[in-house]
């Protein structure tokens, strides 16, 4: 039995037991079956409830307890991009198990493919938002319909299933033309340049990554797995919303998107140190309409620094317990 648990008033706190600390609580909205069970993976009760104010379309400033509201309202990623086939569709590095419509072959960074595709993560060249294909396929089925299929849902915008927070520095990631996702990367398809540009900056941003991390699998430190099927629900900004906060955003997107894909991004758990990550996310505030709020940009500070002390994002490592100042 529980003697200290007051909960009256309150979104979020502290269990004790007898003056002994057990745990925290959070109080959060039901937006699916199973969802949200991601506050048990979280250790700092407070970051819980900035990310549960993240989905509802709003910034918390823990420290402070104030909220500010987006002006664009939150949706799923399914209602603003189309998303693209499992890597078993597309096809096998060569000698794997032989299924899908392609076989890939890695190749070098300056070669000319027929058939690009983005199949795998490679933290020591994919740290800038804009990037190079890894692999090049050829034909693997004579069945020209499946071929047709898989080329159709080529992108210039993908996003990790797989992040090692630890290593990578990229969650979303853009090519010079269209490629096909793979193992590591899924294509985002969209007809409008400036929701896929508003995308890529959103979803390499701290604000996005803290989603991240609450929404997909964190059973392995370090690491947000999301598999297809939940990629669609994943809560991102309407960034394909009318009216003027979703040209607002839409018109950020294509002026900053330039600048931003340049610049090389240090792996996403050293955010709290990463002054081009803090670039990015400077830009999502803007996109959101939070652009200018100092006030908003200090919270986004803090819950950067609280963000990457949590042990789903860190996963032990040493060196980066080191850099957050957290005993090893």
């Amino acid at each position: 039995m529980l003697h200290e648990l007051d909960i009256s008033g309150q979104r979020s706190g502290i269990i004790y037991d007898f003056g002994a600390r057990l745990g925290t609580w959070i109080m959060a909205p039901i937006s699916g079956p199973g969802f949200p069970w991601f506050a048990v993976g979280i250790k700092e009760d407070a970051l819980s409830e900035a990310t549960v104010e993240l989905m509802a379309g709003g910034l918390y400033y823990p420290s402070e307890r104030k909220r500010w509201p987006f002006d664009l309202p939150m949706t799923t990623l399914s209602q603003v991009a189309a998303i693209g086939p499992t890597h078993d569709r597309i096809g096998h590095p060569r000698g794997g198990d032989g299924r899908g419509a392609f076989t890939f072959d890695r190749v070098a960074t300056a070669e000319v493919s027929v058939y690009p595709s983005l199949w795998a993560a490679d933290s020591k060249v994919q740290k800038r938002i804009l990037t190079v294909p890894t692999h090049s396929g050829r034909p693997a089925t004579r069945n020209e319909i499946e071929l047709q299929q898989m080329l159709a849902q080529k992108s210039d915008l993908l996003i990790s299933t797989n992040l090692r927070m630890t290593s990578q520095a990229l969650s979303a990631a853009q090519t010079d033309s269209p490629v096909m996702g793979g193992n590591a990367w899924t294509t985002l398809q969209c007809d409008d340049a400036s929701v896929k540009s508003a995308l890529a900056i959103w979803l390499n941003s701290t604000l996005s990554m803290m989603i991240q991390t609450a929404y997909c699998q964190t059973t392995q430190p370090g690491r947000a797995l999301m598999k297809i099927g939940a990629l669609g629900g994943f809560p991102v900004p309407d960034f394909a919303a009318r009216g003027k906060a979703g040209q607002q955003a839409r018109r950020v997107a294509r002026q900053r998107i330039g600048e931003l894909q340049g610049l090389e991004l240090q792996p996403i758990s050293y955010a709290f140190r990463d002054d081009n990550r803090h670039r990015i996310d400077e830009a999502a505030l803007e996109m959101v309409g939070l652009g200018g709020n100092a006030e908003a940009g200090r919270a986004v500070e803090f819950l950067r620094r609280l963000w990457c002390r949590e042990p789903a994002v860190h996963g032990g490592n040493k060196t980066l317990l080191r850099a957050l100042g957290l005993p090893v």
